[in-house]
């Protein structure tokens, strides 16, 4: 049954292939803003598409607007199915449609290449008509838009997706390169070293010069096979999928991953940790500078970060399989010597099941938290300052700190931001959607509601863009405001002009004359 679904969905995707502008697209000037110099208006177009947009793409060179749209089932959950749609926004018409099933498919677009992969083949579509350039049998993970090559893996008919990464040239389809990577556990990051080496975290750390494929390895675990004890919640977890659309199975074993760190990187060298442990590693060459082992099943996710000559490490408690959270490993707090890697401390946190959520560092201390729990903590020693419990019927689950893109109205009615506007306090966000003043004896001083808060999302030269709920404000370096535009957080800036989407509809706003007029 699985099977016959599935191929239902490949041929959804597949014949959508060649309609023609059968969708309608109204467009509309509208009045979406006001100056608050003048009082003048802010005049943008809105284009209106029949069902919700889920992703959009703008191409300002040609006027072409790529939009997928993705109704709701209900109200409520994401439809497997929907349309990618080429519109002209220059001569205000559809060039094509396609057909879309989200489960087995996805588009990505970099400039002038569309790549479309539907299942184990990645086509690119000619952006004016739709049409298939070359298709491989790979799904291409990543592109260098510069470079235009797409990187994936080797789709076999007798085994599946391998090991076997390629290069693929995206003018023609061309393989230009091959290497083994493991795919395993997924990749975890990509990043450049200069303007053709990349390094890509997959079990490890591989260099990859974009046009060779060469490059060094280093390998370590990163997630763990055969996980026991979740088959039920497991099941609960293909229930919801099936529910929400973003359902993936994992094929043979039950795959745990992300048991790795985020990179940091000084002049020469890498610094990751994994469940296996935290290395330092020499970016040209690959070569282990140092490294410290954990013991069997202490490490999991984690975050690590410099400060001078240390590298601090924070590890969750906590790792993925498929999309669900799961305990793993041990929370802890540890320092290791930069230059040395020898281990300063590391203060096991003795806690069953409560993963570490979010930290803060301040004045030499690092606040960590928990679901119903704060804790600080000395950097320089890693003793155990404060501890407090919080709970749940009372503030609701503890999720994260705040950081200084959240803004709130200070009492002389100037926007600033909300952890800058008091140092003396962290901020943490609830379940219940609040916001908790924290002070150093990690009491509560002051509760602020979600309505009060608005997001910094946008800076140019001369102004910042704050939204709260589908209405920004500008203003200037002064603090002064300048405009009030019907635009989210979403919003984005492309020259003069703002893009954003809100639900069907898709609108641009010219900024030029307020631009002009600071």
């Amino acid at each position: 049954m699985r099977k016959i679904v599935l191929g239902l969905l490949l041929l959804i995707s597949l014949t959508g292939f060649s309609q023609k502008n059968q969708i309608n697209v109204l467009s509309n000037e509208k009045t979406l803003g006001k100056s608050l110099i003048d009082s003048s208006e802010i005049k943008g177009l809105e284009y209106v598409f029949p069902e919700r947009i889920h992703e959009t793409f703008i191409d300002t060179t040609n006027g072409f607007l790529t939009v997928q749209l993705r109704g709701l089932r209900k109200e409520k959950w994401l439809s497997n199915t929907g349309n990618i749609i080429q519109y002209d926004i220059k001569n205000q018409k559809v060039l094509w449609s396609k057909k879309i099933a989200y489960q087995s498919s996805n588009l990505q677009q970099f400039s002038n290449t569309m790549i479309y992969t539907v299942a184990n083949k990645s086509y690119c579509l000619d952006i004016i008509t739709g049409n298939e350039l070359w298709e491989v049998k790979n799904n291409i993970y990543f592109v260098d838009p510069i470079d235009n090559i797409g990187i994936g893996y080797k789709f076999k008919s007798s085994t599946g997706y391998s090991n076997e990464l390629e290069g693929i040239d995206l003018k023609n389809g061309n393989v230009l390169w091959k290497r083994d990577l493991n795919r395993e556990y997924g990749w975890n990051d990509v990043f450049y070293t200069n303007d053709s080496t990349m390094i890509v975290v997959a079990a490890g750390l591989h260099s990859i010069d974009i046009k060779t494929g060469k490059g060094w390895d280093y390998n370590t675990i990163t997630g763990k096979k055969d996980y026991t004890g979740t088959a039920a919640a497991n099941a609960v977890g293909v229930g919801l999928g099936l529910l929400t659309g973003t359902f993936v199975m994992s094929t043979g074993h039950d795959l745990v991953r992300d048991l790795v760190s985020n990179t940091i990187t000084d002049s020469s060298s890498i610094y990751l940790a994994s469940k296996e442990q935290l290395v330092k590693i020499d970016k040209q060459s690959g070569e282990t500078i140092w490294k410290f082992p954990f013991s069997n099943d202490l490490a999991s996710k984690s975050s690590i970060f410099m400060n001078d000559s240390v590298i601090f490490m924070i590890n969750k408690g906590m790792a993925f399989m498929g999309y669900r959270q799961l305990d793993f490993g041990k929370p802890f707090f540890a320092a290791f010597d930069r230059q040395t890697g020898k281990q300063k401390y590391l203060s096991l946190i003795n806690v069953k099941d409560d993963p570490i959520l979010s930290y803060q560092i301040q004045n030499r201390e690092i606040f960590l938290v928990f679901k119903n729990r704060i804790s600080k903590y000395s950097m320089e020693t890693g003793n155990l300052i404060a501890e407090k419990d919080f709970p749940k019927d009372n503030v609701g689950e503890l999720k994260y700190f705040v950081g200084n893109q959240v803004f709130i109205t200070n009492q002389n009615g100037d926007l600033m931001s909300l952890p800058q506007s008091d140092s003396t306090k962290v901020f943490v966000f609830t379940s219940q959607g609040k916001t908790l003043s924290i002070d150093s004896e990690l009491n509560i001083s002051k509760t602020i509601e979600y309505d009060d808060l608005s997001i910094y999302y946008l800076r140019t030269k001369n102004f910042k863009f704050i939204a709260k709920d589908k209405k920004t404000l500008v203003i200037n370096n002064t603090g002064q405001r300048i405009a009030e535009i019907d635009a989210t957080s979403n919003a984005f800036l492309i020259g003069n002009t703002l893009y954003d989407t809100q639900d069907k509809s898709f609108v641009t706003i010219d900024l030029s004359e307020m631009i002009k007029n600071e």
